[in-house]
């Protein structure tokens, strides 16, 4: 059980996460969690996936447990393209 947003509780099934999900896509594209996953989140409910993350990164209006577990946390709330700046701070931005 865990929260996406304050009003809305989530029921997973035991031992189904967002990281385990994103762990599954990475070992079936072949990528090293440890060195290629760059991992956005808000929410309780992104802890786990951004301590599994070779970078996690927390939006600045995400939740206290989600900042506390992100390597990082953006200045810039998800309205405010928190995700978007993160991907261009660590690399994933237009390529000069």
């Amino acid at each position: 059980v865990t929260k996406a947003i304050p009003t809305m509780l989530e029921v997973l099934p035991k031992g189904c996460s967002k990281a385990l999900g994103v762990s599954k896509v990475c070992e079936a594209l072949g990528l090293d969690i440890s060195t290629h996953l760059l991992a956005i989140g808000d929410a309780e409910n992104d802890v786990e996936m951004l301590r599994l993350a070779s970078i996690g990164v927390a939006v600045g209006n995400g939740c206290a447990k989600a900042k506390d577990a992100a390597d990082f946390v953006m200045h810039e709330t998800n309205d405010e393209g928190g995700a978007g700046a993160a991907m261009e701070m660590f690399g994933f931005g237009p390529q000069s």
